[in-house]
């Protein structure tokens, strides 16, 4: 890890409900999808890994707290959407973070370069106060915010997650082009299926949402 003053939050607290079971732990590649976006990230050039978790699924935190994470964090209420998650993993950075990058542990895609990517884009332009990835101009994660955002960030509410605060300072918006397609969620058994074959053209072009931040 280095000294820039980025952290990574991972957002693993979802209720998996279209999946029909807990899609964090379901395999790829020998290891399960969080610990995949977990190594993933601890590759980076961040300073700091949380990792965001349901305390209702069993065996999520114990998979989720490896060699390298900074902390896991049960979110209690998780009832209230992906604003609590989110809210939650700031609470536990906000003394330390300079700015954060959210990953999603849906998104087995997703790679270190992608993350490195974000990280220099907000590092060469330090001006934007967040930094979000585009896929051949689609935008998707990661996103970053810098410290002067996070005030915003703690009062979004429910299911919202942190598109309203994009929205809102849209003008401030950095956007950083990844140069490939969107990288999918795993949302449903389908989405799963494409992701063990690999049929990334099909699953590209089902309108899988890479937004959902």
């Amino acid at each position: 890890m280095v000294n820039n003053g980025v952290w990574a939050i991972i957002l693993a607290a979802g209720f998996s409900s279209r999946m029909g079971k807990p899609k964090m732990l379901l395999p790829y590649q020998g290891e399960s999808l969080v610990r995949r976006i977990i190594g993933q990230a601890l590759k980076s050039q961040i300073d700091g890994l949380i990792v965001v978790v349901n305390p209702l699924i069993e065996n999520l935190a114990a998979e989720a707290d490896v060699e390298g994470v900074s902390k896991v964090i049960l979110n209690d209420c998780v009832n209230e959407g992906m604003s609590s998650s989110i809210k939650a993993g700031l609470q536990a950075v906000r003394d330390e973070a300079k700015s954060v990058v959210f990953l999603l542990s849906d998104q087995p895609l997703m790679s270190t370069k992608e993350i490195n990517t974000i990280i220099k884009a907000h590092l060469c332009h330090p001006n934007y106060p967040i930094v979000q990835a585009t896929y051949q101009e689609c935008k998707g994660h990661p996103v970053l915010f810098q410290k002067e955002m996070f005030p915003y960030l703690f009062r979004i509410s429910g299911d919202e997650g942190g598109k309203s605060v994009i929205a809102q300072f849209r003008q401030s918006v950095y956007y950083a082009e990844m140069n490939r397609e969107a990288i999918p969620d795993v949302d449903t058994p389908s989405d799963y299926l494409r992701l063990l074959n690999h049929l990334d053209s099909e699953w590209y072009d089902s309108g899988n949402d890479s937004t959902s931040f």
